[in-house]
């Protein structure tokens, strides 16, 4: 019988990021059941991968600090593409579906442009661009250090 994989757990400071995260996701008004299915995906890479996990929560926090959107009023949906800026294809099919404008800036973090046929003029755009943002600070981000 083969052994389980232990998934490691967070550190202590992922512990306290992972716990903003789940504050900020739970307080705020989205559409769909997108609250529901960030805690769906934080669960999964809490079970299946700490050090993304970990990522993640940070590059959520920082884009939603990011002040260089500003023709983005409201943090959401820097929030959630910093989240999901990690995600698989797998994951975003499973875990973005019904949240078209997260579903095409994660997609587009893959260089799959097929999300942006879900989105009407101006969405396209604001997609392009905050994946482009999404990119440039998760390249910054990573190189910095961020585990």
């Amino acid at each position: 019988m083969p052994n389980p994989t232990i998934c490691p757990v967070l550190t202590d400071e992922g512990e306290k990021v992972l716990a903003k995260v789940q504050r900020v996701n739970q307080r705020w008004i989205v559409h769909g059941k997108l609250r529901d299915n960030a805690s769906a995906y934080l669960d999964h890479l809490g079970n299946t991968d700490t050090d993304r996990l970990e990522r993640s929560c940070e590059l959520a926090l920082h884009m939603v600090h990011y002040q260089k959107a500003e023709i983005l009023r409201d943090p959401k949906p820097l929030f959630y593409a910093g989240l999901f800026a990690g995600s698989s294809k797998s994951e975003i099919d499973r875990f973005l579906k019904g949240h078209p404008m997260t579903r095409a800036i994660s997609l587009l973090q893959l260089g799959d442009r097929s999300g942006l046929a879900d989105l009407q003029g101006p969405g396209r755009k604001l997609a392009e661009n905050l994946a482009e943002e999404v990119r440039i600070e998760r390249s910054k981000f990573l190189a910095a250090g961020s585990r």
